[in-house]
């Protein structure tokens, strides 16, 4: 069994997630991945700037200097990317637990419960399946109160 925590990838996804909910300097980064990931994973300066410095070079972040401090933004095109890889964030954290995606949207709880469902494709009742997720979705709709005639129909 491998001893790395993130497989191929999905550091510079998190990093990317991480910078795509606030602007960050690497010292900020680091704390976050800790919080995030720890005691499992420990963020050092040789994988994690490294990794910041080839998201800058690709165009996905960009740093700006200020008293000493650079603080890195993910640019219009590192929040495409990360966008485009919504699956293997959810991926990521169905199978750590942690939430790196910050949102006030339903996408990455979404995203996460297809992750979670769909090794299982091929071995459970579809119908049963069906019938839960139903049951679910209405007692969501519920939760907003304004449920409208329109909508039971």
């Amino acid at each position: 069994m491998s001893r790395r925590f993130f497989r191929h990838g999905e550091l510079p996804l998190v990093l990317l997630a991480l910078l795509a909910a606030r602007p960050r300097h690497g010292y900020e980064v680091m704390s976050e991945l800790a919080r995030l990931f720890g005691p499992r994973y420990r963020p050092s300066p040789g994988s994690v700037y490294p990794a910041m410095e080839a998201l800058e070079a690709e165009g996905l972040v960009e740093g700006e200097a200020r008293e000493g401090r650079t603080t890195y933004r993910t640019t219009a095109a590192g929040a495409k990317a990360l966008a485009e890889r919504a699956d293997d964030v959810a991926s990521l954290e169905v199978r750590t637990g942690a939430r790196v995606r910050s949102s006030e949207s339903l996408e990455p709880t979404l995203e996460r419960f297809k992750a979670r469902l769909a090794p299982l494709s091929g071995h459970v009742d579809v119908k049963a399946v069906a019938a839960i997720l139903d049951r679910a979705a209405a007692k969501i709709e519920s939760l907003d109160g304004l449920a409208t005639e329109e909508r039971k129909q």
